[in-house]
């Protein structure tokens, strides 16, 4: 359909081609044989848009988009490479509908496996939505017919008011180039254009107004087989900003998920330089102080002590039957880091840290968020609340070199305490202390903090205690 129903209805002169290989599909796609002047049979073979192949970087994005893609959401999702990957990793999902620009051979594939069925859609319920099709020959003869599928003009598919009716509606576009602003563009390269516009604003800016709609901006973050980065300080000089910082909830590369929607200028940055190439990490800070968007005493660790492992990341559930996300710290986790030390009581500070202070600044944070992962280790406990993640637990150790051991701490929010999640920070700790072939852990802990000291104690270790004034300094052998 795209642009042809408004071409049909104001030209003066309108000419069909009756071809018996094309789909008769069903929407908006109809016109009276009177408003054609002319009719000519001929029948030819349609172009085929050949899939391009995913390959290891597409399957990584795609796998993190999935994290993001609920059930029963809307989707709308372009054609190449990764879009490709990213419908591969959707086949888990249920209920799934279909409110698009392009309809493309691994929408067609979801349907036919009952993951996209369109039931829960607030508009349009029961068929999948759409303005074109660039597939496979099997594709094309899936549409023919099908009640499904319904056809509209672009008018309608790409109106950001009507997108916004769609209950969960998660856009899903690509780009060429974002700042650490959250600029984005999709059209150039600096002065030089590589497509237009497209439907892209349209659908983004619908899903950000729609009821728990989301926008998510896929990207590589390298391009010239790694040579430059795609997340850069400034948008290159004559680059068209296809999305300002407003139009973009989440940006995902190979490297993880940066959440955007709320955050300020220094906030942001540091979510995109997360989850940009390692090598080109160092280069990113740099100009990012350069241009006032972060703290200028920011530190970073380079190289493989400084790389994140996201290999590590896990679910566990509590004995309460909770469900809780273990994860390591990123460099961009301060401000939920200071929100966490903030939320606990004069009693949980002290206790985790034998003092009173209260203030938790940037620079203190930092021993917290920039760590060599080779030598230390901080796992934070995260669970949902509402539409966003918290920390209800931080667990870390330090390694100590001659003894072999790691220094342990632990603290929980104090409206989480005596759920589990201590024991279960504690037991991954434990994991990955083992691991890396440690001997075990030493603590100090309070005399009088018996929820803690219980917890060492009933953990299997072989424990060794003895008090210096009020505190207890532990030896905990792994058996």
């Amino acid at each position: 359909m795209d642009i042809v129903r408004a071409a049909v209805d104001s030209a003066k002169l309108v000419i069909c081609q009756v071809n018996q290989q094309m789909p008769r599909t069903h929407g908006d796609s109809f016109i009276r044989i009177t408003d054609a002047d002319y009719i000519l049979p001929y029948d030819e073979p349609l172009l085929e848009y050949e899939m391009e192949i995913p390959d290891e970087i597409a399957h990584h994005i795609g796998k993190y988009v999935s994290y993001l893609v609920e059930d029963g959401a809307t989707i709308q999702v372009g054609y190449g490479r990764i879009p490709n990957a990213i419908l591969e990793n959707l086949k888990g999902k249920s209920h799934l509908g279909v409110h698009t620009e392009l309809l493309s051979d691994g929408i067609v594939e979801l349907m036919k496996q009952g993951v996209i069925d369109n039931t829960e859609k607030a508009i349009d319920r029961n068929k999948a939505v759409a303005s074109f099709c660039m597939g496979k020959r099997s594709t094309y003869e899936y549409l023919s017919d099908n009640p499904a599928i319904a056809f509209r003009p672009v008018e309608y598919t790409n109106d950001p008011m009507i997108i916004a009716q769609n209950q969960k509606m998660t856009a899903i576009n690509t780009a060429l180039q974002i700042d650490l602003t959250g600029q984005t563009s999709a059209e150039s390269l600096g002065k030089v254009f590589y497509s237009g516009i497209g439907g892209q604003a349209d659908f983004m800016r619908g899903a950000v107004l729609a009821p728990e709609g989301k926008s998510i901006l896929v990207i590589q973050s390298t391009a010239k087989n790694g040579e430059v980065s795609r997340i850069v300080p400034q948008l290159s000089e004559g680059a068209g900003v296809t999305l300002t910082r407003g139009d973009v909830h989440y940006v995902v590369t190979e490297h993880g998920i940066a959440y955007l929607h709320g955050k300020n200028t220094r906030e942001r940055a540091m979510e995109l330089i997360s989850i940009a190439h390692p090598k080109f990490k160092a280069w990113l800070l740099r100009e990012a102080k350069a241009l006032n968007l972060i703290y200028k005493d920011q530190a970073y660790i380079p190289g493989e002590r400084g790389h994140y492992p996201e290999e590590l990341e896990t679910y566990k559930t509590t004995k309460e039957g909770m469900e809780v996300l273990l994860r390591p710290v990123r460099i961009s986790d301060e401000p939920l880091l200071k929100d966490f030390f903030y939320s606990l009581s004069d009693q949980s500070i002290y206790r985790r840290f034998i003092s009173v202070r209260m203030d938790m600044p940037h620079e203190r944070l930092q021993d917290f968020v920039v760590i060599d992962y080779t030598r230390e280790m901080v796992i934070l406990a995260m669970v949902e609340k509402g539409e966003r993640q918290i920390v209800v637990g931080v667990g870390q150790y330090g390694i100590d070199e001659q003894s072999h051991t790691a220094e342990v701490g632990l603290v929980v929010r104090d409206d989480y305490q005596n759920r589990g999640v201590g024991t279960q920070l504690l037991v991954y700790l434990t994991y990955l202390a083992k691991r890396k072939g440690l001997l075990g852990f030493t603590a100090d802990v309070l005399v009088d903090n018996q929820p803690m000291l219980h917890l060492f104690e009933e953990a299997g270790f072989e424990l060794e205690k003895r008090r210096e004034a009020s505190v207890y300094e532990l030896r905990m052998l792994f058996r």
